[in-house]
């Protein structure tokens, strides 16, 4: 049976399925070099066929994530808007519908808006609008368009195209990703976002076999409410939530107390379902009067210690309803990486399992393996999905795209090339403290380097943060890196005491007094607290080479690893990349890039 999954909302992706073999997934903003960008994902259908020796014509089943999806995001706003437009939905549009109670269009308030790019879909047949204007026939309208586009595009039977329930994708990706880790345990599968088919979370129980919908919700607000405060505090709600992550650890409990219990207040828990306060109309104007004379580092902190309190809160009670200890969370609330922290510390939690791109990328994967289940049934399909090692599920590094990046007049101008396939040169570099960009086999799923797009050096010399943030990603200087460790180093490094999976960089643990030493450029600076990538020889043989070799000449067991690439753009996919968005912008940026085998040095640099 092969599966075409395909997600066309924002963080557009498709992913191939074999008989339960992921072969391959991709994010469309690889492709089109526009981060997040949604809508039909053309060339990421296209790559997974290709990749995989397939066509459109082997296709057994379409399966697409998400039955219902406003207008407004398959204009692309999720990607597109910047700071001033959310502005400007929330104060111009929200505020005028629920406050002034007046009948606006979307339209009206952004007469000029289109997209940056044309998309897969013809956004003319579309119309402009929010989830809450949008009328049920609408969202039919806009579903028929999907399937036909998909049909026309793909040439297929409309009959194969099945659409699946957006909190189940999200779901039933998580779980097959440590299905063979789990096998017969009974888990609690979590699902918490800012909102999909009009659900904004989901809890199910799979044990024995058997899938159980425990709840799901319209109520759910944590998301949105982080997203309001990240606008607040002048961020891209769409793509800054983790900044907000990032700065709330050097709040003092003086300056977040205030804030934080806002927010307590604003919106609670009873058992396993959600209440806000009646006053609370909406989540920006609202939080907005009400923090207006608090600082901006004690709102960070604040709303931080909000999700961590209300996640606890939710998770336990859940546990005592199901007698459920094992956690599977997904969602774009999983990606908080602190507050699965504070989760994985609680004594009622016996692990907790976050998966490679907890986000909206990966409901491509969920909706292929929801279409495998209602062929075969759960128990079968379990069976039949293989063990998933390592994310690497994206494309490969192209033969004659590394000849381009080899010919390029910048490249052959500035650098000179050095074979290097055992990495004696390039662990040479690391080790003196150099940075590196490193593009090798292929790329990571999800919105996380995980050592084949990576920007590398050595995670002891603090100095490089500055380098890194300032020179070459235009990165906020409170933003934390994270490390790469060799698996036999971890419990040098990270206290996990649960074995709590960390393989993708999901979650976060505290370091010991060595990791703090050895790992001080890649930790967080303030609280010491680290979101680590263990490093097989299983996973990634390559990757794990080059750290075992920096480890001989350092004794340091890991890496400080962070993406390939500039503030607000993609991971870079192929090698042209990296030359046409970060080095024709800043020529100075690097003098060490590694290609697949080969290591270019700046002519003027010594090895």
């Amino acid at each position: 049976m092969l599966i075409l999954g395909i997600n066309d909302t924002h963080d557009a992706s498709a992913c191939l399925i074999k008989d339960g073999v992921l072969l391959a997934a991709a994010a469309e903003e690889r492709f089109r070099r526009v981060k997040m960008i949604g809508s039909y994902p053309k060339k990421a259908i296209e790559h997974v066929l290709k990749y995989s020796g397939y066509s459109h014509s082997d296709l057994d089943h379409i399966a697409v994530a998400t039955k219902s999806i406003p207008g407004s995001l398959l204009w692309n706003t999720v990607a597109d808007f910047s700071i001033k437009d959310w502005l400007n939905l929330h104060e111009k549009f929200f505020f005028d519908k629920i406050y002034k109670k007046k009948n606006l269009s979307l339209k009206s308030v952004f007469p000029k808006f289109k997209p940056s790019v044309k998309l897969g879909y013809p956004i003319d047949k579309i119309k402009f609008e929010t989830n809450s204007d949008t009328q049920i026939k609408n969202l039919r309208t806009i579903k028929d368009l999907r399937k036909d586009y998909i049909s026309k595009f793909l040439k297929v039977d409309k009959k194969i195209i099945k659409f699946y329930d957006h909190h189940l994708c999200h779901g039933l990706y998580a779980y097959f990703v440590f299905a063979k880790d789990i096998k017969n345990k009974k888990v609690a599968l979590i699902t918490l976002d800012s909102g999909g088919d009009n659900t904004y979370n989901c809890i199910s129980i799979i044990h024995k076999g058997k899938l159980k919908l425990i709840s799901n919700s319209t109520k759910s607000l944590i998301g949105q409410i982080y997203e309001s405060v990240t606008l607040i505090l002048g961020m891209n709600p769409a793509k800054h939530l983790y900044k907000v992550m990032g700065l709330a650890p050097y709040a003092s409990d003086h300056h977040k107390k205030g804030p934080r219990n806002i927010f307590l207040e604003s919106f609670k828990i009873k058992g396993i379902k959600f209440y806000r306060s009646p006053k609370m109309k909406d989540y920006f104007t609202y939080f907005k009067k009400k923090l207006n004379h608090y600082r901006f580092d004690g709102i960070a902190g604040g709303v931080q210690d909000f999700v961590e309190i209300r996640l606890v809160q939710w998770f336990k009670n859940i546990s005592k309803k199901t007698k459920c200890y094992h956690f599977i969370f997904s969602g774009g609330v999983a990606n908080n990486v602190k507050a699965n922290k504070v989760l994985s510390e609680q004594k009622f939690v016996k692990n907790l399992y976050i998966p490679p791109g907890p986000g909206d990328e990966n409901l491509s994967i969920g909706a292929a393996y929801a279409a495998m289940i209602s062929k075969e049934g759960l128990s079968k399909t379990s069976k039949l999905v293989n063990k998933i090692a390592n994310a690497y599920w994206g494309p490969n590094l192209d033969k004659k795209e590394i000849e381009n990046f080899k010919l390029h007049p910048f490249i052959k101008k500035n650098f000179i090339q050095i074979k290097d396939k055992q990495f004696e040169k390039t662990s040479t570099i690391l080790a003196k403290g150099e940075i590196l960009f490193f593009c090798y086999g292929r790329m990571e799923f999800g919105q996380r380097a995980l050592g084949h797009r990576s920007i590398l050096c050595d995670p002891s010399k603090f100095e490089s943060i500055k380098k890194i943030n300032t020179t070459i990603k235009k990165r906020d200087f409170w933003m934390p890196f994270t490390p790469s460790i060799l698996k036999k180093f971890a419990t040098k490094y990270v206290l996990n005491p649960k074995n709590i999976p960390s393989n993708f960089m999901t979650t976060c643990f505290d370091t010991t007094e060595i990791g703090k030493k050895h790992l001080k450029a890649a930790i967080h600076p303030y609280d010491f607290t680290v979101r680590p990538q263990i490093v097989t020889k299983q996973t990634c043989p390559a990757y794990y080479m080059l750290i075992e070799k920096f480890y001989k000449k350092t004794g340091i067991g890991g890496l400080l690893n962070t993406s390939l690439n500039i503030h607000d753009k993609p991971i870079v996919c192929q090698p042209l990349d990296i030359v046409n968005e970060i080095l024709k912008n800043n020529n100075k940026a690097i003098n060490y890039i590694y290609v697949q085998d080969t290591l270019y040095k700046r002519k003027n640099k010594n090895l």
